[in-house]
């Protein structure tokens, strides 16, 4: 058997573990996000990023090698698993801008002191 055939049969052994601890970061992630408080953003990305370098590095063995029903359903898992993050981490994004706004919003009010704004020409004309 040659090492190339080998390499092709044994990717889809090595992606399930790979694909497994994804999983278990993705929802770690998520049900940190839902708990509220501080979440290690930093953390979580570097390990889906070692995760993806994992995936990269098998890309061209699990492309030739044949599907099998474990490799599938640990990849249909990932992707449930990623399409909650993606909401999580969407919420969390608006909430945050929501919050950016405010605050861009008072310090701007407090730096000014009405003199230029037309409230003030609408107020005397009342």
């Amino acid at each position: 058997m040659t090492s190339l055939r080998r390499r092709h049969e044994t990717a889809p052994a090595a992606a399930l573990p790979v694909l497994e601890r994804l999983c278990q970061t993705v929802a770690a992630e998520t049900e940190a996000i839902a708990r509220g408080g501080a979440v290690p953003y930093e953390e979580f990305s570097r390990r889906k990023n070692q995760g993806l370098l994992e995936l990269n590095r098998l890309a061209l063995a699990l492309k030739a090698a044949p599907a099998s029903a474990p490799l599938r359903d640990a990849l249909a898992d990932l992707a449930a698993k990623l399409e909650a993050n993606k909401r999580a981490l969407g919420i969390q994004l608006n909430a945050s801008i929501s919050v950016a706004e405010i605050i861009a919003r008072a310090i701007r009010d407090g730096q000014s002191d009405g003199t230029y704004t037309a409230l003030t020409w609408k107020r005397a004309a009342e």
